[in-house]
Order: C-alpha cells, then sequence, then structure tokens
C-alpha cells in the first residue's frame, strides 16, 4: 500500500499541501458528526457533510469534493448522476455495497459503516491514488501525442526544404 504523504517527513503533516477534500454525505446527524470526527482527528482531510443526495445536487457552494463517503441507505434506485467525484458508499454488507457502488458513474467500491479509522483512511486514500494515476496515465498519452504530431510537422518542413 502506498504511503500517503502526509505520512511522510518528521511532524507528519505538510501545511503547504493541499488537504484532500471528502464530503460525507449522511442522514444521521450523529453518525454523520462521529464520522466527520474521526476524518478530522489527524487532519488529513478538509470535510464537510450533506444529510441528503438533494444536498449535494443544489452545491450551495463552490466547494468541490475530491472524493464522497455515501451512506448507502440515501441511494435511490437507478443510477445516481448527482455524485460527479469517486465515490466510496457505506453499507452494512458486501452484497449490498457492490450493488450500490456500481450504480455511482465514479464508484471506487464499498466500506462497512462500521469501519474502522484505519479502514476509512485506506480507502480514501486507494480511491483518490486511483484517479491519480489515471490521470497521469492521460498526461503520458497527450504528451506522447504532442510529440508525434510535433516529429510529423518537423518532417514535413524539412521534405518541403529538400
Amino acid at each position: 500500500m502506498a504511503q500517503s504523504v502526509y505520512d511522510c517527513g518528521k511532524e507528519g503533516h505538510h501545511p503547504r499541501i493541499t488537504r484532500p477534500k471528502v464530503l460525507l454525505v449522511v442522514g444521521h446527524p450523529s453518525i454523520g458528526a462521529a464520522l466527520e470526527a474521526l476524518l478530522r482527528i489527524e487532519d488529513r482531510y478538509e470535510v464537510r457533510r450533506a444529510q441528503s443526495l438533494e444536498q449535494v445536487a443544489s452545491g450551495v457552494d463552490s466547494w468541490t469534493a475530491d472524493l464522497a463517503l455515501v451512506d448507502g441507505v440515501l441511494m435511490p434506485r437507478g443510477r445516481i448522476d448527482v455524485l460527479t467525484m469517486p465515490t466510496i458508499v457505506l453499507s452494512g454488507n458486501p452484497h449490498d455495497g457492490r450493488r450500490l457502488s456500481e450504480r455511482i458513474a465514479q464508484g471506487k467500491g464499498w466500506l462497512r459503516k462500521d469501519a474502522t479509522a484505519e479502514e476509512i483512511r485506506a480507502a480514501i486514500d486507494r480511491a483518490l491514488a486511483s484517479g491519480t494515476r489515471r490521470r497521469s496515465a492521460a498526461v503520458i498519452v497527450a504528451a506522447l501525442a504532442l510529440a508525434a504530431i510535433v516529429i510529423v510537422i518537423a518532417w514535413y518542413l524539412l521534405s518541403l526544404r529538400g
């Protein structure tokens, strides 16, 4: 498992590095507060909470989450288009967790509702790392395509001279 940048260095915290933004979508206020407290303990994530997918859809402010943790109980039937960010479903059992995660465009799996702080942090780091790798591959492909275009243009210009 890859180490988080927050685990490196003397203090284990790098204030110049932007913290990942995590959105909690949990209907029950006490459970939401407990999950938020777990995520804020080490100051690794910037955390916000919503109590429903309707609140997420309204997008009151311009804050955009890097990842969402969503209580599976709040998910309606059918495809979920409100969640445009990578999302982990909180569920009571593996069957429901997998099924619900598949209904989200950027579903990154599921997590038990009673997961430990370490399990939650590991799942978040895995989900965020997979998105970074995908973007990195896209950047490499774009750079190679650009290099190919430059080579073709240079070859064409040289052939005009000769």
